[in-house]
C-alpha cells in the first residue's frame, strides 16, 4: 500500500527525471535569448537533482533518514549557486551543506559526507583528495572536464551551447555507490573498466 510519503517521493523523482531532461534539452539558453539562464546555476541545479539518482550503501544512508551532506573543498562561482539552493532545499531536509577549509577538515569529516564538490582552487590538490576518499561511500563532483580522467567520479562540461556531464563508474563502484542507468544514459563520457566511452 502507497503512503503519502512514498507518493510524494515519486512525484519528485518523477520532477526531477523531467528536469533533468529539460536542462540537457535546453542547456544555456542561447546567447540572443532574453535572459540566459547563467551557466553556473544549471549545473547547480542538476547536481542538486542528480543527487536523487545516486543510492548510497545502507548503513552510511538509511532509507529512513534522507538528508544528504554536501562538502564544499576550495572555490569558484558554482560554489554560491551550490549554497543557494541547498539553503532553500533545506525546510525539506534533503540536503545540506559543510563548507571546508584544507585537506584535514576532510578528511575528519569525511564520514558525515555523501557528496564531495571539489572546487576549483582545490583541484591542485586533487591526488591527495582522491586517496582521502578511497574507498568512502561519498560521490565527488567537479567543474573540471579532465575530473573523470583523473579519477573523480561525475564533472560538468560545456558543449557548444548545452551543459553536459561525465561519468567514472570505476570510481562510483569502488566508493560503494550505485547510479541509476537513467542517469548515466544520459552521461557525455563514461569511464567503465578503465575505458573511456561516448554517451548518448
Amino acid at each position: 500500500m502507497k503512503t503519502k510519503r512514498h507518493a510524494s517521493l515519486g512525484h519528485r523523482l518523477l520532477v526531477s527525471i523531467l528536469l533533468i531532461l529539460l536542462l540537457l534539452a535546453a542547456g544555456v539558453v542561447p546567447s540572443d535569448a532574453r535572459e540566459p539562464a547563467p551557466e553556473d546555476a544549471v549545473k547547480a541545479a542538476m547536481l542538486y537533482n542528480f543527487v536523487q539518482f545516486v543510492r548510497w550503501p545502507e548503513a552510511v544512508l538509511p532509507a529512513v533518514k534522507p538528508e544528504l551532506v554536501l562538502g564544499i573543498l576550495g572555490r569558484d562561482p558554482l560554489q554560491e549557486w551550490l549554497l543557494d539552493l541547498a539553503a532553500e532545499g533545506s525546510s525539506n531536509g534533503l540536503i545540506k551543506t559543510v563548507q571546508l577549509g584544507s585537506l584535514q577538515e576532510l578528511a575528519a569529516q569525511k564520514h558525515q559526507l555523501q557528496v564531495l564538490y571539489v572546487g576549483r582552487t582545490a583541484q591542485k590538490d586533487l591526488p591527495a583528495i582522491l586517496r582521502a576518499l578511497d574507498g568512502v561511500p561519498v560521490l565527488t563532483v567537479s567543474d573540471d572536464e579532465l575530473f573523470v580522467k583523473q579519477g573523480g567520479m561525475m564533472n560538468f562540461v560545456r558543449q557548444n551551447s548545452r551543459i553536459r556531464f561525465d561519468l567514472n563508474l570505476d570510481a562510483v563502484a569502488r566508493g560503494q555507490l550505485k547510479i541509476s542507468s537513467r542517469l548515466y544514459g544520459l552521461a557525455r563520457l563514461i569511464v567503465k573498466d578503465d575505458v573511456i566511452q561516448e554517451g548518448r
